[in-house]
């Protein structure tokens, strides 16, 4: 098949020798978009309205502090902290007349209906992300264009075959956009594909945990580590998708 360019970027994320391509393309999609949220969005009203509306998860907001342009990033916590507090200000004649209430053993006060209210629209705060949402919309893309190339492409087909598979998050989704993407025999072929691939590369890196797990032991002190040094990361990242790591 020839390479198109929004094939490009799931044929290099299969490429690098890793535990989940997937993964490969999520964490420069996570860079581009932190990067974007506090260089060229700053001067685009539409995202500025979306992202004074959803904020940021603890995630993304930590990795926006760790970045260096701490004005910008003060800018984006102005502007969501002005809108947080429009959405709490909706309940401020609600909370006055709860001091104003009287409960009593027949009657039941408006704390419960007030402390849903309040949950609800903290909760509302809380779970939006800007980031996470732009991540999860175009990760969507690749599982689609990564499942055309699985059944149009061969050469693309037998690098997923040679891959190590994918982690467990990026499983789930190729799973629940196969029936969407694929015709029902298609989807079948590739559902038992990949459910044989997962098979066997989760028993290739419980080997290596728990041969690491074994080198502790004095007596396998002159074992070979093999492939096993770095397992507790890579068994991490096989189960829940890439996380951060600053130990090399």
């Amino acid at each position: 098949m020839k390479e198109k360019i929004y094939t490009i970027p799931v044929n290099e994320a299969y490429d690098v020798e890793c535990e989940c391509p997937m993964c490969e393309l999520e964490k420069k999609l996570e860079r581009e978009t932190l990067d974007y949220a506090l260089g060229a969005a700053m001067m685009e009203p539409d995202f500025r309205t979306v992202s004074n509306e959803k904020g940021f998860c603890t995630h993304h907001f930590s990795e926006l502090f760790n970045m260096s342009n701490k004005l910008a990033l003060s800018l984006v916590l102005d502007t969501h902290l002005e809108e947080i507090r429009k959405k709490l200000d909706k309940l401020s004649k609600s909370a006055s007349a709860l001091e104003k209430s009287k409960g009593g053993l027949l009657k039941k006060s408006g704390s419960a209906d007030f402390a849903a209210n309040l949950s609800a629209q903290l909760g509302e705060i809380s779970d939006g992300c800007i980031v996470c949402d732009k991540i999860n919309h175009t990760m969507e893309r690749y599982a689609d264009v990564l499942l055309y190339m699985w059944a149009n492409d061969e050469k693309f087909k037998a690098k997923f075959d040679k891959s190590k598979g994918l982690c467990l998050k990026h499983m789930r989704l190729l799973a629940d956009m196969a029936p969407k993407s694929l015709k029902d025999s298609q989807a079948a072929l590739f559902l038992s594909s990949m459910f044989a691939k997962q098979s066997a590369e989760l028993g290739r890196i419980q080997e290596d945990i728990h041969k690491f797990t074994l080198k502790f032991d004095y007596r396998n002190k002159d074992m070979d580590w093999g492939t096993a040094q770095d397992a507790p990361i890579r068994t991490i990242e096989k189960i829940s998708g890439f996380i951060k790591n600053d130990v090399e």
